[in-house]
């Protein structure tokens, strides 16, 4: 008789544990974290700029590889963290296929915490690939805000939160 085990099973009779996945957030740009391309949505600042170091920040944009440089400049001038984990979406392709497509390889490479958008496309994306999604309202922004603000929180893993209800 022959017995098989799976990776995890093997995994856990030699008493090793599966590698942790690193964590990450991952938030859209126009009308999420800003408005008119520049105007920071003070909400969505404040929770990035309070989130742990040990969290990576993906900003997964329908922007083109054309706004780099004002999306970089936008990003450090608020020091916000992931200016370097910018997905712009390739000239050929559309915003939905980018975005699903770079939410899925980041959930399959990360334990995304959340992603947070305010199209149909990013909940979407973010449904597919099994992330938990915070929609905003356009109109009113920092409720959703104040959503990812709670689920993190729950995590551990806003520095500073008392600031942030202040």
């Amino acid at each position: 008789m022959t017995y098989t085990m799976n990776d995890n099973a093997l995994r856990d009779w030699l008493g090793i544990s599966a590698r942790k996945k690193p964590q990450a957030v991952i938030a859209d740009l126009d009308d999420t974290l800003c408005r008119s391309f520049d105007i920071p949505i003070t909400e969505g600042v404040r929770v990035l700029a309070a989130l742990s170091r040990e969290v990576a920040v993906h900003y997964v944009t329908a922007r083109t590889e054309v706004s780099r440089a004002g999306t970089e400049k936008f990003l450090l001038d608020l020091r916000l963290p992931g200016w370097n984990h910018l997905h712009f979406c390739p000239p050929w392709q559309s915003s939905r296929l980018h975005k699903r497509e770079v939410i899925a390889r980041l959930a399959g490479e990360y334990q995304v915490l959340l992603s947070i958008g305010d199209s149909e496309e990013e909940k979407e994306a973010s449904l597919l690939a099994k992330v938990p999604f915070v929609e905003v309202d356009r109109e009113k922004p920092e409720l959703a805000w104040q959503e990812a603000t709670r689920l993190l929180q729950k995590a551990g893993l806003l520095l500073g939160f008392g600031e942030l209800l202040g």
